[in-house]
């Protein structure tokens, strides 16, 4: 599926994933010694938090990501994911958010400062927001995606450190994280680590 369907807001296909948190230094030069690619990334992120972990959302660069939590299997999480550009295709809570941000401004060439609109929100808003930026590195083992990744919050400051793994293959999955010697670690959403933060 290419990147354009997703932000006009169709489904990616969902995966599965794994999270763990600490520094893990051993299985992130593992997951570095397998990858047969590395990219790092600087990311600058808002979460939007709400009452159920069974919903991620973020705005970076004026679009929303919105995922939701389908299953879990094996210690692994399955999340499906939607990039959104409208608030009419976006499922609620986080389209009245999406209007109350007025996330479409850009499009249609006004200057957006989601710090701004963030500050507007009403404090009985359905959701927190949280921005944070992050230092990433993403591997590709196989057909397998990996990271790891500090997060900074930046109303504390704090960093966080991460590392996760994600794809189709269950069984690969599997395989990867027994390799990474990271098994008895409690898998951990990005959002429902940042909210325990706050």
């Amino acid at each position: 599926m290419s990147k354009q369907t997703e932000l006009d807001g169709e489904s990616s296909d969902a995966r599965y994933e794994y999270r763990v948190w600490g520094k893990h230094r051993k299985a992130r030069k593992i997951l570095s010694s397998l990858a047969s690619e590395e990219i790092t990334e600087q990311i600058s992120d808002c979460y939007l938090l709400v009452d159920d972990p069974g919903w991620n959302a973020k705005v970076r660069d004026s679009t929303l990501k919105v995922k939701k939590l389908i299953a879990e299997e094996r210690g692994f999480e399955r999340w499906t994911s939607n990039w959104h550009r409208a608030a009419d295709t976006t499922p609620s809570p986080f389209d009245e958010l999406f209007e109350d941000l007025r996330l479409d401004r850009p499009r249609r060439g006004k200057s957006f400062d989601l710090s701004k609109a963030v500050g507007r929100l009403d404090l009985d808003t359905a959701a927190t927001a949280v921005f944070v930026s992050k230092q990433r590195r993403r591997y590709r083992v196989g057909s397998m995606r990996g990271e790891a990744t500090d997060v900074t919050i930046a109303d504390t400051g704090e960093v966080l450190h991460t590392l996760a793994i994600e794809g189709d293959d269950l069984d690969d999955l599997v395989a990867l994280r027994k390799k990474l010697g990271v098994k008895g670690s409690a898998n951990v959403a990005v959002h429902v680590a940042i909210d325990a933060e706050g």
